[in-house]
């Protein structure tokens, strides 16, 4: 109704609502939402939702296992920002999928799973991949690792949750979705809902706390801060540099929080716990009187094991977070805040009391008796074959530069990598450590460099073991002609376990890998492929494939044992 000017009231025109498919109206949802691509596998009960995608003009990326096209679409949510879609099938194609899942909820990555599911109305009546409370009971599998799930019931209300769902894992503290589609639902046909979406918001940080921590700051006198999974999804690497160069923090971090500070600045202490170069360990074993802790998830990896050090004994520990489920879970703090982390870092960004002369100077002359053991990884590409797997990461850099991004499966390759990469951007280096899963690294890889296209270039590190694993999922950059350069750390051995065994137990069972030709496994898929026998090589054969899917076999001395703290952590004595 409007008001006219004799005001009375008269009818307004209304547009006409028509009946749509369901699966289109999810369409539309997922095109107001800017989704460009959907990963996937294709069957049966979830094909009238691929139909309407592609009805749409939405990409379908098709992948060769569920759990790597989320890993994929995991890899596509951190370049780009926007979240990342999957469809499966139901039955097994829901099940492969969780591991992604739970990598991608650990990870805070907003990841969507749209997944098919069985005739609703043989609900009970045992229908084949039944994914109900009366079959799989799948949504009791992904509520522990989702931030929102549902299986939708009315024709109605699908699309309104396929909506809600997506705006919901998009707001800080970003998460996971799951939503099952029964095959009746997605092929009727109803009129849209008006029914508005459902936000979720960061909490507002209390201004009197920040104003104590800038104090906190500026009054200790062997400060650090440690930075996590939430500072690098919270995008806050710029305001955590200005506060530490205001008042001389160094700034360490842990395997996933590892480029959101500048590693080569002379503030940082490069990575504490798994990767760490020995600074960080150095200056924190000489009791620190105050630690920022920014987003950390503190688990048994990253805290070397659960390290008293990290809760100073003499000192205090503040905790800032945006998940409420880590405050306080491994450490008690002494100040703790759960809020948006870019706005809370503004406010204690405010509120920093002006330096002196005398706290610059001490602070500094801290930083300096640990800094002599940040040392530059040298480039070497005199090597012949098997190489030191140390040498691979800094020649990588040095060839791609310091725009690459480098993307790490789950192995000893991490370590070497990790160990020796120092990186300059929060976007330069990515592990799926929340749940360490083979296979990440590649799918994460993918959907990475689907992402950037040929503005920057991906550079995937795994393992011989990881590769044979999952190695299929090449033949995905074949098909899309996706420009990933894979780098195979080839040492005959699934070398993690096998390090761990003989250090655990003082001896260790076969864990040799098959002999394969990885180049020929490429080269089957059409990718081109070649073993590196001297480091020299490597140079030429990526200049001669720029702009191609590429796998460099490395064979690489297993003789050569990184350092892993995760050995003392399953080793099943008390801490």
């Amino acid at each position: 109704m409007s008001i006219n000017s004799s005001h009375k009231l008269t009818p307004r025109a209304v547009p006409e609502r028509r009946e749509t498919r369901v699966a289109d109206q999810i369409a539309e949802v997922m095109m107001r939402h800017r989704i460009d691509r959907v990963f996937g596998i294709p069957g049966g009960t979830i094909s009238p939702v691929f139909d309407a995608l592609y009805g749409a003009g939405i990409e379908l990326v098709t992948c060769q296992h569920e759990t790597m096209a989320v890993y994929a679409a995991a890899g596509y949510a951190r370049a780009t920002g926007c979240p990342g879609v999957v469809a499966v099938t139901s039955g097994p194609g829901a099940l492969n999928a969780l591991t992604g899942l739970a990598a991608a909820c650990r990870d805070e990555l907003p990841v969507l799973i749209l997944s098919g599911e069985a005739d609703m109305r043989n609900f009970g009546r045992s229908p084949l991949q039944d994914g109900s409370a009366s079959g799989l009971d799948l949504m009791a599998m992904v509520r522990p690792i989702t931030k929102y799930a549902e299986l939708a019931l009315r024709p109605e209300r699908a699309p309104v949750v396929v909506d809600q769902a997506l705006s919901v894992i998009n707001n800080p503290p970003f998460g996971t979705a799951f939503i099952s589609l029964p095959i009746n639902l997605t092929h009727s046909s109803v009129l849209p809902a008006r029914m508005p979406v459902m936000l979720s918001r960061g909490h507002e940080p209390d201004i009197g706390t920040c104003r104590r921590i800038a104090n906190m700051l500026a009054g200790a006198s062997r400060p650090a801060i440690l930075l996590g999974v939430g500072a690098k999804r919270s995008e806050i690497g710029n305001v955590i540099l200005e506060i530490a160069e205001t008042l001389r923090i160094p700034v360490i971090t842990d395997i996933e929080g590892k480029g959101v500070f500048p590693e080569t600045h002379p503030l940082s202490l490069g990575v504490f716990g798994i990767a760490s170069r020995g600074a960080a360990n150095a200056y924190i074993d000489e009791s620190i009187d105050l630690l920022l802790t920014i987003g950390c998830r503190f688990d048994d990896t990253s805290t070397g094991g659960y390290a008293d050090v990290l809760r100073p004994s003499y000192g205090q520990l503040i905790q800032l977070d945006h998940d409420p489920e880590r405050i306080g879970r491994s450490y008690a703090p002494d100040v703790a805040m759960c809020a948006d982390l870019g706005r809370t870092l503004q406010l204690i960004q405010e509120h920093l009391p002006t330096p002196t002369p005398q706290m610059i100077l001490h602070r500094d002359r801290m930083i300096r008796e640990v800094q002599p053991e940040i040392i530059e990884p040298e480039v070497n590409e005199d090597s012949q074959a098997p190489h030191d797997p140390r040498l691979l990461a800094p020649l990588m850099r040095d060839i791609f530069g310091p725009e690459a991004v480098f993307c790490c499966d789950i192995g000893n390759h991490l370590l070497f990598t990790a160990q020796n990469l120092l990186v300059e951007r929060p976007d330069g280096f990515w592990v799926s450590y929340g749940l360490g899963g083979m296979g990440s690294g590649l799918g994460t890889a993918i959907g990475m460099q689907l992402a950037y296209g040929y503005l920057r270039q991906v550079v995937c590190m795994i393992g011989d073991g990881g590769l044979l694993m999952t190695g299929s999922e090449l033949a995905t950059c074949v098909r899309y002609q996706i420009p990933l350069v894979t780098v195979v750390f080839d040492d005959r051995r699934l070398g993690m376990v096998d390090d761990g065994f003989n250090v655990l137990f003082g001896r260790t069972p076969t864990f040799s890998t098959p002999d394969i030709d990885f180049v020929t496994f490429a080269r089957s898929m059409g990718l081109a492929s070649e073993r590196i026998e001297h480091l020299s090589q490597a140079r030429e054969v990526i200049e001669a494939n720029k702009g191609k899917p590429l796998l460099l076999v490395m064979p690489t001395d297993q003789n050569i044992k990184p350092y892993n703290p995760r050995i003392e952590a399953v080793s099943g004595e008390d801490g």
